[in-house]
């Protein structure tokens, strides 16, 4: 490990820690579970008095046909981009139905599935009003093995489908963006920079942080490829860091910590130490998907699970 390298783990540490903090400029991002209802997202803000500017969604992934056409686009994310000039869509697209498996990384790379991506490209473009404010995570949290095409031990063969990917959208709508997306210490014995795929199809660096499976902020800030980890590979590469799904985590200990106060503390210093380099961090608030730190209750299908940590948030984030 290089010396300048150290010195600039150093200096994120010391900036997470609240040393020297600027204006936030993240902008603010969510996830309510609800990708065919924009109501969800505006009730969210009005509850905390900030507009949210960042949907995060996602498409079907039963089949390459519910992946090539997301059901929401006219219904939902048209009138949510039009809604505001400065609101945005992150749309979550996989590499493969859920149903596949790693060996077809190779098999994307080498276009046997290019209709289905031209046709996904071709709807953002036409279906959408704002195809330049659409950001595509594609094969996302790379770095498990919870999903199909986790590059895990399949580095070479995700890096060459998710190129192919960009490329063959990119030839439909030039205008889309990529974000290249990894989880927080989902396999410390797995080297994602390795399935890096280069900075021509990389627009947007993500990583997804809940707070589960660590003993604490300090742990999250300096695990083997962790934020401080992170936040020196996106700057090494010129690249926006996002933070597209993080929150609580109320599953049984030891996976999560529950109503942590000092995670949210955590965040928002991290987030305001990245200054503009941040472009978007997103809650994940919604039961579903297994973390459940629910801090915003639609007082229907969501109850607030993590009360001290929503009150928290909630100072915070509204200015």
């Amino acid at each position: 490990m290089k010396t300048t390298f150290l010195r600039k783990i150093a200096l994120v540490a010391a900036l997470a820690a609240g040393v020297c903090t600027g204006a936030q400029a993240a902008g603010l991002a969510l996830h309510m579970g609800g990708d065919g209802s924009i109501k969800q997202y505006n009730d969210f803000g009005t509850w905390l008095g900030k507009s949210v500017m960042y949907r995060v969604t996602f498409v079907d992934d039963s089949s390459w046909s519910t992946i090539s056409t997301p059901y929401f686009l006219s219904s939902a994310t048209k009138p949510w981009l039009a809604s505001n000039a400065n609101r945005h869509e992150i749309i979550t697209v996989p590499l493969m139905p859920i149903t596949g498996n790693q060996a077809m990384l190779q098999e994307v790379a080498d276009g046997k599935y290019d209709s289905y991506f031209k046709t996904l490209a071709g709807y953002l473009n036409t279906k959408t009003g704002a195809p330049q404010r659409i950001i595509v995570r594609l094969g996302w949290e790379l770095n498990g093995k919870w999903y199909p095409w986790s590059a895990v031990g399949y580095a070479a063969q995700y890096k060459a489908a998710y190129r192919h990917v960009v490329q063959v959208m990119r030839s439909q709508c030039n205008v889309l963006r990529f974000e290249w997306n990894l989880s927080w210490g989902a396999n410390p014995k797995f080297d994602w920079t390795t399935a890096y795929p280069g900075d021509d199809v990389v627009d947007v660096m993500g990583m997804d942080t809940y707070d589960q499976y660590n003993s604490g902020w300090s742990n999250m800030l300096n695990a083997y490829e962790g934020l401080a980890f992170f936040r020196n590979f996106a700057h090494q590469h010129g690249k926006s860091e996002a933070y597209t799904e993080w929150s609580d985590s109320t599953q049984p200990s030891p996976s999560g910590r529950g109503d942590d106060t000092a995670y949210i503390q955590g965040m928002y210093n991290w987030l305001q130490a990245g200054g503009t380099n941040v472009l978007y961090a997103g809650y994940w608030n919604t039961p579903s998907g297994g973390p459940n730190g629910v801090i915003y209750s639609d007082s229907t299908s969501y109850k607030i699970t993590v009360p001290n940590s929503s009150a928290l948030y909630k100072k915070l984030f509204s200015h």
